[in-house]
């Protein structure tokens, strides 16, 4: 997936949850519903189609491997070989504007830095022959072959289509974890197979200098509007809240949960955190009495309402929280709040 240069080692491991776009779209060509599929995982269609949603790579690479089960062992490197390439890599349109291969490579290295906080693309020339690389700074706990595919089928069939009559299979020598995940059919290329790190293609250094434009970049069927740009956080806090947030509002929100989508153990989790001075549970709870406050205070949900919107099944609970972090229950903090704004909307003389 899309990634900075370098080791971020006290990162949590994130991507943009829109990876799985394009495979989620061959789903619904294909009349498979991707609920079940991404549900076993925790995730949802809204969340994938959120370009400000990010979940952990682990978390991408089992739900990949889960469409497949259900669906077919190729469909990521098919996905691949028919994603709008302007709509889905970050930056489309700067990227729309490169003259050549090489233009376009080197733009898209330098972009994917906000996209990822764990993985890295290069690419680098070495006499006559060009590598594209990837590189994980992580050991994958689920396997990445799905994902090397679909971003394998990518690159392959731009390669294919800017070579157009030019295109030499045999000059391009491909290596991935698991070259059986790819069409039988891939435009005569065949895969090597190599570790989980990571992903290359070499090619022809000369092919850098050949033009490239808009026309070989989109898929004009596809309708899909350029993405929000949302830069990946780096800090493990930070990317945590924001996994616990996008799940909030589920009671079954537990420290446990929490710890599976981020792909570790609780004890692992909260010694993460402890360097931050806190814990899971305290994560938790902290971010569900911020919301429950933003509630009470900007909407005219009820407090059973919004003890429903923070994860909290009974309205008791979301009283004994509240005051014991604010000192005094959701009731009086919204007769205080509606107090306050009376005043300060009020009139001076």
């Amino acid at each position: 997936m899309w990634m900075p240069q370098g080791e971020q080692k006290d990162g949590l491991s994130l991507v943009r949850a829109t990876v799985l776009g394009p495979v989620v779209a061959m789903m619904r060509r294909l009349d498979v519903d991707p609920a079940f599929a991404l549900g076993l995982h925790g995730l949802s269609e809204e969340q994938v189609l959120n370009p400000a949603a990010f979940i952990p790579h682990d978390t991408v690479y089992a739900a990949l491997t889960t469409i497949a089960d259900v669906t077919w062992p190729d469909i990521c490197a098919l996905a691949g070989q028919q994603t709008d390439l302007l709509n889905f890599l970050p930056r489309g349109a700067l990227l729309g504007q490169s003259v050549t291969l090489g233009d376009f490579f080197t733009r898209f290295t330098q972009i994917v830095s906000k996209e990822s906080n764990a993985v890295s693309f290069r690419l680098v020339i070495e006499e006559e022959h060009a590598y594209f690389t990837t590189s994980r700074n992580f050991e994958p706990e689920a396997s990445p072959g799905h994902s090397d595919a679909f971003l394998v089928g990518i690159w392959i069939s731009l390669l294919h289509r800017v070579l157009d009559f030019r295109w030499d299979p045999a000059q391009i020598v491909l290596r991935l974890c698991d070259p059986t995940l790819l069409p039988e059919q891939f435009h005569g290329v065949r895969g090597i197979k190599c570790n989980n790190r990571g992903f290359s293609i070499r090619f022809p250094a000369a092919w850098l200098s050949l033009p490239i434009n808009p026309e070989v970049l989109a898929n004009h069927d596809n309708g899909i509007e350029e993405p929000v740009q949302v830069d990946v956080p780096l800090d493990y806090l930070e990317g945590f809240e924001i996994l616990v947030r996008s799940r909030l509002s589920d009671p079954a929100l537990t420290v446990s949960e929490a710890a599976r989508m981020c792909s570790i153990t609780t004890k692992v989790l909260n010694k993460r955190l402890s360097s931050y001075g806190t814990t899971a549970s305290k994560v938790i709870n902290r971010l569900r009495m911020e919301r429950a406050s933003e509630l009470l205070t900007g909407s005219d949900h009820s407090i059973k309402e919004i003890a429903q919107l923070v994860g909290l099944s009974e309205t008791s609970a979301l009283t004994r929280a509240f005051t014991r972090n604010f000192g005094m229950s959701p009731k009086d903090w919204r007769k205080k709040e509606a107090q306050e704004a009376q005043i300060a909307g009020a009139p001076t003389d």
